[in-house]
Order: C-alpha cells, then sequence, then structure tokens
C-alpha cells in the first residue's frame, strides 16, 4: 500500500512545478503556433525565454527544499546530499546551456516550440534519475530520458544525418535498455527485492554462503552495468557515440555531450557503492578492463578525427574511462574523485560547445557552422579573445596544472595508488600524455598555422559570451581553492 505524507510533495516541489509547468508551455504552444503574428518563430523565441526562467525558478525551489536524508513515495526516491548536489549542478548548467543555445536557435532558424519542451522533460528525466532508490524508478527514469533523447537526435527532420542518428540511437537504446529489463528480472526473480535499501541489507555476507543463485545474481548485476556503461558511452559499448554525434543537430549534440552523463554517474555511484556494495567486488575487473579500454579507444580515436563533434565524441570517451577508473577502487576516496572529475568535465564540456556553436564563418550575406578542426586555423587573427578562451579551456581537458583539470585527473591517479592499481594508474598516465597531443595540435592550428586564406568569424553573441566568461571564473576559483572545495564536498558526500 502506498503511503504518502506532505514530506512527499515537499521534497518533489522542483520536479512537481517543472511538470506542470511543461504541461503549461505545451498548451501555450498548441495555441498560439498557428497564429499568423504570435506564431513561429515567435513562439519559439517566447518560450526559450520561459525555459531558462522556469529553470532559474526550478534551482531557488531546489535550494530551499534541501531537505535532510529522506527516503520518499514508499521508498521509490531518495533525497540526500548525493541528489541534492546532482540536481543543483543539472539544473544550473541546464541554464547556462539554455543561454548558449538560445541564440544559436535564432541563428540557424531552429523555429519549433516543442525543441524546448522535449528539453525540459529530459531534463526531469535526469532529475529523477539523480534521486531513484529503486531499479523500478531508475528504469522508468532512463525510459523517460531516452524516448526524450531520440525525439532530440532526429528532430531536424530536413537532414537525413540526424535521421540516421536517431534511428541508431533508437535502435542500440533499445537494446541497451533490454539489457537493463533482463538484468532487474533476473535480480528481482532470485531476490524477491529492487529497492537499494533492501538489496544493500539483503547482500550482506551473500559471498560467503556460496549459494547456488549467486552467480545468477552476479549475472544480473553485469547487465545492469552493460546498460549503464552503454548509456555513459563507455568502452567498448560506445558504438553509438561518434555517429550520433556527428549526425544529431549541434544544439542537440551539445546537450547530449553536457547532461546526461552526470545524473548516469551519480546512479551508478550510488548502486555500486550503497546498493551492491558487497558483491560489486566480485566484479571489480569489469570495471577496469571498461576504463583501460575507455582510455584507450577514446584517446587514439580522437587523434585519427578531422571532425569537431566526432572529436569531442572521441574525447568523451576518454574522460568516462578517468571516471571508470576512480569507480575502480572500490573505496570512498575513488568515488570521491570520480564524482569531482565528472563535474569538472560538465563545466569544461559547457565551454568547450559554447564555442563550438560559436564557430560560424561569415559568409555575406550569411553565416555557416564550422564543422572541421582545420577550420580554426590563425583564429587568433580575427578573434583572439574566442582564441585565448578556447586554450585555456583545452589546457583544462588536457589536464595541465594549474587548470582543475589536472587536479581531477590527479586525485584519480592518487587514489588508484592509494589502492595499489599500479598498472592502471601507469595505462592512465600514458594516455593521458598521448591525448595531450590532440589538445595541443588545435593550439598550434590556431596560433602558429600558416594558410593563406583565412576565415571570417561572426562575433560571438552575448549570451555565449557571458556563459564563457562564468565557466571561466569557476575554473579559475576551483583551481585556486581546490583544497577547500575538495574537503567540502568530501566530508558533506561521505560523513
Amino acid at each position: 500500500m502506498l503511503f504518502i505524507s506532505s514530506y512527499d510533495f515537499y521534497v518533489l516541489l522542483t520536479e512537481i512545478y517543472f511538470l506542470n509547468t511543461v504541461c503549461a508551455l505545451l498548451i501555450y504552444g498548441v495555441i498560439l503556433n498557428t497564429s499568423s503574428t504570435r506564431g513561429t518563430p515567435v513562439i519559439d523565441w517566447n518560450i526559450g525565454g520561459f525555459f531558462s526562467q522556469i529553470l532559474i525558478i526550478g534551482i531557488w525551489l531546489t535550494l530551499c527544499s534541501n531537505a535532510p536524508y529522506i527516503i520518499s513515495w514508499n521508498s521509490l526516491l531518495v533525497h540526500d546530499f548525493l541528489s541534492f548536489g546532482t540536481k543543483s549542478i543539472i539544473l544550473t548548467i541546464s541554464l547556462l546551456w539554455s543561454l548558449t543555445v538560445f541564440s544559436y536557435n535564432k541563428v540557424e532558424k531552429t523555429n519549433f516550440y516543442e525543441y524546448w519542451i522535449i528539453s525540459m522533460l529530459a531534463i526531469i528525466a535526469m532529475i529523477f534519475i539523480s534521486c531513484s532508490y529503486d531499479f523500478l524508478a531508475m528504469y522508468l527514469a532512463i525510459e523517460f530520458q531516452s524516448i526524450a533523447f531520440y525525439i532530440l537526435a532526429s528532430f531536424k527532420r530536413t537532414s537525413e544525418f540526424s535521421t540516421e542518428a536517431g534511428l541508431k540511437y533508437f535502435i542500440l537504446g533499445a537494446f541497451s535498455s533490454a539489457l537493463l529489463l533482463l538484468g532487474i528480472s533476473l535480480l528481482y526473480g532470485f531476490t524477491g527485492l529492487t529497492n537499494f535499501g533492501d538489496l544493500s541489507k539483503f547482500f550482506l555476507g551473500i559471498l560467503a554462503t556460496n549459494c547456488t543463485s549467486v552467480k545468477i545474481i552476479l549475472f544480473s548485476i553485469i547487465l545492469i552495468e552493460v546498460a549503464l556503461l552503454f548509456k555513459i558511452s563507455a568502452a567498448p559499448f560506445h558504438m553509438w557515440s561518434p555517429d550520433v554525434y556527428e549526425g544529431a543537430p549541434t544544439n542537440v549534440t551539445s546537450f547530449f555531450g553536457i547532461l546526461p552523463k552526470l545524473a548516469l554517474i551519480s546512479l551508478i555511484f550510488r548502486i555500486f557503492f550503497f546498493s551492491c556494495s558487497e558483491i560489486i567486488t566480485q566484479l571489480n575487473f569489469t570495471l577496469i578492463v571498461c576504463a583501460v579500454l575507455s582510455m584507450f579507444i577514446g584517446t587514439l580515436g580522437a587523434l585519427a578525427q578531422t571532425k569537431w563533434k566526432r572529436f569531442i565524441a572521441y574525447s568523451t570517451i576518454s574522460h568516462v574511462g578517468f571516471i571508470l577508473a576512480g569507480f575502480s577502487t572500490l573505496e570512498f576516496n575513488g568515488a570521491f574523485s570520480a564524482l569531482f572529475y565528472i563535474f569538472i568535465y560538465t563545466l569544461t564540456s559547457l565551454a568547450i560547445f559554447s564555442t563550438l556553436l560559436s564557430f560560424r564563418c561569415l559568409s555575406y550575406p550569411s553565416t555557416y557552422q564550422l564543422r572541421y578542426l582545420t577550420d580554426i586555423s590563425n583564429l587568433v587573427k580575427t578573434s583572439p579573445m574566442l582564441a585565448s578562451s578556447i586554450v585555456l579551456i583545452l589546457f583544462s581537458m588536457a589536464g595541465i596544472p594549474p587548470f582543475p583539470g589536472f587536479f581531477a585527473k590527479a586525485f584519480v591517479l592518487l587514489s588508484l595508488l592509494q589502492e595499489q592499481l599500479i598498472g592502471l594508474a601507469i595505462i592512465a598516465i600514458i594516455l593521458s600524455c598521448i591525448s595531450c597531443f590532440y589538445y595541443i595540435r588545435l593550439i598550434q592550428m590556431i596560433y602558429f598555422s600558416h594558410i593563406k586564406t583565412i576565415l571570417i568569424f561572426s562575433p560571438v553573441e552575448k549570451e555565449k559570451a557571458i556563459v564563457l566568461s562564468m565557466i571561466m571564473l569557476l575554473l579559475l576559483f576551483i583551481g585556486l581553492k581546490i583544497d577547500l572545495i575538495s574537503n567540502f564536498v568530501h566530508c558533506m558526500l561521505f560523513l
């Protein structure tokens, strides 16, 4: 029987507000869409503005509804510091992302108000993923998010590449969802449980019993792990990522590359380090193998790329390898380093996509989006501020001190050394040094390449300039106050 109290609604104020406003915006868009004066593209710009305002109010509601540790809605959802922090970061990054994409949609004439509504539904799904406390709630939230992503990937109906990206994502995503559902079904069949808290108690001492169902339970956990690794594009389950990134519209690719991994990584942390902490020690080798393959494939794959979006896709796979390396320690220090790494990765991804959306070449009387890495040659001569911003972002992604990317990688490497995973640490260092090559190669193109024809870039829009400046200041602050931030988060997360 489902018991609902006032606290259940209190902790879901943000989600309830978002669902109500999405329904209101949908009705608002349907009514005005056919108007000759207030229809497209005015309605798209209007709903885009409402989207940002709704996120601002949502951030305020989230900060006001910070409750202590509460398990609500019949143990389907949990609200603790992890879910609160993940939700706050997702909403803040979503707000900054909306500012960068708003001007891009105007220039590209993406005059579909449904784009903002589907994006808002995906954000709601991410919030539910971050606070899931039951496999049923987790599965429904992941499928909710996936359906929104399938639509967004194929949103540009006049593009064959976008349709292809949406179809590939749908087919492979449906396969991973089937594996996830199979794993949950097997786990429920042999334990009779789906709640994370109940499973954590059930697994206590199960490895010492030598019961025949342990192997089936291990197999079910592997199926769930494979499905979640697919969702975060970890190797060898990364095959969808470069094609979907390349085929989807750039504004959608930025959404894929920035936000979903943050919610899914927090979910993986909750499952591996809370629900299945007793039994995951038997599966540690799977995390190590996926970490090595992700770093190896992502690093070497990025070296061979000539297009921006495929380059970012393979770079993302390499970063996911570092995150999995932190989880492979199976200790809180490694988990903290992985969570800190995904936070820094989210900020730098937002910055790199902000610059990518600004790569518009001026060809009078119109502009067009640049696609190839070589298009930024001699960028310093036409847009020196944008060039310097890209250099700082690339330095942080490469892990060069004193930028936050260096500390994120250093935390992961130190946690590996503390747990005697020296071989994995050496592989990570070598591949990180190799990855510096393709980041520095871009800097060489910006400052030192010699070409006869120089492309003229259109000026960066005000919204993107504001977002870039805010991210630069935040990265600088994190680099200077890294000790205070790490100690605070570590204490709040694990006490």
